[in-house]
């Protein structure tokens, strides 16, 4: 694991520095790395904001105006002959960086994991770790390491930080009992941000297609352990028939934990034939987490998941089975 020292020491000594994050982005993926190019940037360093797949629509505010390339098998492989450095944020797994990362490795750059998920065993040609798991998001790290570095912050950098510490605490729900991303959000609004457009591009996604896709989901889906374990399915179909995205269903497990009875639940939904990205919520435990261990995947103890190619009934009954029901 890298300290904060070496961290630092390997963005100064690095000219041209690509930044990147896992596929299906999130608020905190997509604001903490448009806060970090905005920070590198205004001391120099030459950086490009690499996407791996679509950005979601309502993120698109914090990448107006950054120098993006969206990477594809077909990308140029010379591209990254004149990086130095690739910086991964929001994930400590390669395999969600694809195919940049591949490619990174084969050209023998170097890749550092800047995260906040609980960590699983790595060891990576080339690869390094900085890894807070105390943080509650990853835009924190990004915060903490913008101070070392000495970098003013503008109100580019404060939004882009802001918005990531909204979407990764629920705003500010899901602080692990720690005052800091409170303390580094109050800090952030001093830069004359406007909080309540940011929320409203975060969280405001609701349409009536979508209300009516959340009946039928509540319908069907699977009770066990007399509500204490909920389950859900999406297929590729359920989205095309309400006219739906990935990212406008990635935040519908989150309301089953509001029912007061439940403890456990997930969702499955397909990507593609046999290949499904699961996510999982437990209440009070890391159950969540060990879940998506169980998966090869990962993420908090709390809320957590995996990408798998299976076939449905097969995760469920081994998600069954861990359950123990």
């Amino acid at each position: 694991m890298l300290t904060e020292a070496d961290l630092k020491q390997l963005i100064i000594s690095s000219k041209n520095i690509i930044l990147t994050t896992h596929k299906n982005s999130d608020g905190d993926g997509i604001g903490s790395l448009a806060g970090l190019c905005w920070a590198l940037a205004s001391i120099g360093k030459k950086v490009t904001f690499f996407h791996n797949d679509e950005i979601p629509l309502r993120y698109s505010f914090l990448t107006d105006g950054l120098q993006k390339i969206f990477f594809t098998e077909s990308t140029d492989k010379n591209l990254l002959n004149e990086y130095d450095l690739v910086i991964v944020l929001d994930t400590h797994q390669g395999d969600l960086c694809n195919p940049l990362f591949d490619k990174a490795c084969a050209a023998n750059k170097s890749v550092v994991f800047i995260d906040h998920h609980l960590t699983q065993k790595t060891n990576l040609k080339n690869c390094s770790y900085f890894v807070d798991p105390t943080a509650a998001s990853t835009g924190e790290i990004v915060y903490n390491l913008i101070e070392k570095l000495n970098i003013t912050i503008t109100k580019q950098i404060a939004k882009a930080l802001y918005s990531s510490l909204t979407f990764d605490t629920q705003a500010f729900k899901l602080t692990r009992n720690s005052y800091r991303s409170h303390l580094i959000a109050s800090e952030l609004v001093k830069y004359d941000i406007d909080t309540e457009s940011i929320q409203r591009s975060l969280f405001a996604n609701w349409t009536i297609a979508k209300m009516n896709f959340l009946s039928v989901l509540i319908k069907g889906s699977k009770n066990f352990k007399n509500g204490r374990v909920i389950g859900i399915t999406i297929s590729k179909k359920n989205l095309a028939d309400y006219d739906l995205l990935g990212d406008d269903v990635s935040d519908l497990l989150d309301l089953f934990t509001l029912i007061k009875s439940v403890e456990f639940c997930y969702c499955i939904r397909e990507i593609e034939p046999q290949y499904y990205k699961i996510s999982f919520r437990s209440i009070g435990n890391n159950q969540a987490f060990e879940l998506a261990e169980l998966f090869s995947g990962g993420g908090h103890g709390t809320s957590a998941g995996a990408w798998v190619k299976s076939d449905l009934a097969s995760i469920e009954n081994k998600i069954k089975n861990h359950l123990g029901y």
